[in-house]
């Protein structure tokens, strides 16, 4: 029998590479003792050699794999707590370089199971464009895989509200959150891609455990002053019944650490039978 085996699997978007920031985000990111971390936002974490991805595996006790993106420097990095977990299979680029940023693939091996690992930042900008990128992701849902998506999805859940006033975003960024209408104005906010991921199978840990999904997003800067979710671990439908816990790390310091709060999801292995 497999001994009790909880996985704990975080996203943070560390804004701009974390800047002067970044100790402070290690220390926080070291604190969730986590066992799989995806990273957005990686920003000239490649520059002297890579040194700073370098420097944060070695903070977090983690080996590190990069995924360069096409826009704007936002890189990803995957990390994993080896030797406990191991990586078997590493993709940084499963759509040939169709997306605003990259959506990577890794094999991970943990406690004899086989994980695939997928792990994004979809287009900032706008809907429809994300709405195709999730269609690269959609097929990691089969109901017979143990796939996890990990990233800043740029997108509210299913069933997550609408803001109570659309006046607290700028008009000019109304169109990276809403539907734009046939006439160019705008409707309620544009869920299509979690529409799609969520219809393909993909299961929402908060959403499943009955809790009230917190924000992860929205209390930064004057322009988009909305509490919303944007960061994100989604399972397949077989790794459902192993969601043991769902929290987001929201207080004054992680507030001031960037424009998003550490998401974490903890699995339990031992409920996979077999």
């Amino acid at each position: 029998m497999r001994k009790c085996s909880l996985l704990r699997v975080g996203s943070y978007n560390v804004m701009d590479g974390g800047g002067d920031r970044w100790a402070e985000q290690m220390e926080l990111l070291a604190s969730l003792d986590l066992d799989v971390l995806g990273i957005q936002e990686a920003k000239h974490w490649e520059h002297q050699d890579h040194a700073r991805l370098h420097a944060t595996a070695a903070k977090l006790g983690m080996q590190a794999l990069f995924a360069p993106s096409r826009s704007h420097g936002c890189h990803l990095v995957l990390l994993y707590r080896w030797p406990r977990v191991n990586c078997a299979g590493f993709q940084p680029d499963i759509s040939g370089g169709r997306f605003h940023h990259t959506a990577s693939r890794a094999l991970l091996e943990v406690d004899g199971l086989a994980l695939r690992i997928l792990h994004t930042h979809l287009h900032p900008f706008a809907p429809s464009a994300r709405l195709t990128e999730a269609g690269w992701l959609t097929e990691y849902a089969a109901a017979d895989g143990l796939s996890l998506l990990i990233g800043d999805l740029n997108t509210s859940g299913r069933g997550d509200p609408d803001p109570a006033d659309w006046g607290q975003v700028a008009a000019h960024l109304h169109s990276r959150h809403r539907q734009v209408l046939a006439d160019g104005s705008y409707g309620g906010t544009d869920r299509r891609a979690m529409h799609a991921l969520m219809n393909a199978g993909f299961v929402d840990p908060p959403r499943h455990l009955g809790l009230t999904p917190p924000r992860t997003a929205g209390y930064w800067g004057g322009n988009e002053l909305w509490d919303r979710r944007s960061d994100y671990v989604l399972v397949s439908p077989c790794l459902a019944p192993t969601i043991h816990q769902h929290l987001v790390v929201d207080t004054p310091v992680t507030q001031a650490l960037g424009d998003h709060l550490p998401t974490v999801t903890v699995l339990n292995l031992n409920l996979l039978k077999g």
